[in-house]
């Protein structure tokens, strides 16, 4: 069951951050990376294993993945522009620190 509460909230915080980022764009980018950030060092802090954070990072990353791919109508929910870009690798740094920092 933690694996799965773990894998749904990695999920969850993935379409938060996909939806707030382009929000307010410094606001909502900053909400979208602290709040993944959050998300990911509060599973571990809750279950006490650095193993269901990197679940859930991989999970949101799969859930950024996904949105920054073309769907059926060719629309992108994760673009290429600053914005999106910031998304990806500044989100990602962030997950790595989440990872790494005690539980």
């Amino acid at each position: 069951m933690k694996l799965i509460y773990s894998a749904a909230l990695g999920i969850l915080a993935g379409i938060a951050a996909v939806l707030l980022h382009i929000f307010y764009p410094p606001i909502g980018l900053a909400i979208a990376i602290l709040g993944s950030a959050s998300t990911v060092w509060a599973i571990g802090r809750h279950y006490g294993s650095r193993t269901y954070k990197l679940i859930a990072s991989i999970m949101w990353g799969l859930v950024i993945w996904r949105a920054s791919t073309y769907g059926v109508g060719n629309e992108l929910l994760v673009q290429g522009n600053s914005e999106g870009s910031a998304l990806v690798f500044v989100g990602l740094i962030a997950l790595f620190i989440a990872i790494a920092l005690p539980a």
